[in-house]
């Protein structure tokens, strides 16, 4: 016998499929209960009503990163591995299940205001140690002296979200049947992402042991 609180996961994972491929207005409680396993009766034990549903998933969605994340950069030792470990959970997060990226951009469509409310509260608290160590590397020549710390790590998570969100349309443009595609645009990511930070080396410099 499944816990409640397997039960509220697959409920969650349930409805996160669904009101990605199918938005708000195309989504049942009774279809989510289904895709979940469970009775109608048993979802509204954990959700008494489809907003409240909908709240639940943007929440779990979000919550992780904001749990996930400040581990990643204390775990760190360098500021460019704080960089590439968030990055990395990121990607990793939303190529796990791609559809967390298409509703995403979906509900900030739908409902910017309420999916702001949201970013703030669990994504704006790791900014600054993202920012933080992107100055540092500024301020010893290691990164572009022009770059805006801030607007670059938007435009980043910006860029990972879409990624994920507009796959489909990336597979029709370039990908084809090519089973390599999506390792493929994962590699362009990371090298555009470096590109727009990372001063370039001098031709034949060593590898530094610590880069921000």
């Amino acid at each position: 016998m499944s816990s409640p609180n397997d039960a509220r996961q697959r409920i969650i994972d349930a409805a996160t499929r669904r009101l990605a491929d199918h938005g708000y207005a195309g989504t049942s409680l009774k279809s989510v209960a289904e895709d979940a396993g469970i009775r109608a009766p048993s979802l509204l034990y954990h959700f008494p009503s489809k907003p409240a549903l909908r709240d639940a998933v943007l929440e779990a969605l979000l919550s992780r990163w904001k749990d996930l994340v400040p581990a990643v950069l204390l775990a760190a030792t360098t500021g460019r591995d704080r960089f590439e470990g968030a990055l990395g959970l990121m990607i990793g997060f939303f190529a796990d299940e791609p559809r967390r990226a298409r509703l995403l951009v979906r509900e900030s469509l739908d409902r910017p205001h309420a999916v702001r409310e949201l970013i703030i509260e669990h994504l704006a608290p790791w900014m600054p140690l993202l920012t933080e160590y992107i100055e540092l590397g500024r301020r010893e020549g290691r990164v572009y002296p022009d770059l805006d710390a801030s607007a670059y790590v938007t435009e980043v998570v910006l860029l990972a979200v879409a990624h994920f969100a507009m796959g489909p349309i990336a597979l029709s443009v370039g990908g084809g049947t090519d089973a390599t595609w999506e390792a493929r645009r994962l590699a362009e990511l990371a090298r555009l992402c470096n590109a727009a930070l990372y001063l370039p080396r001098p031709q034949g410099a060593q590898t530094p042991t610590e880069e921000p």
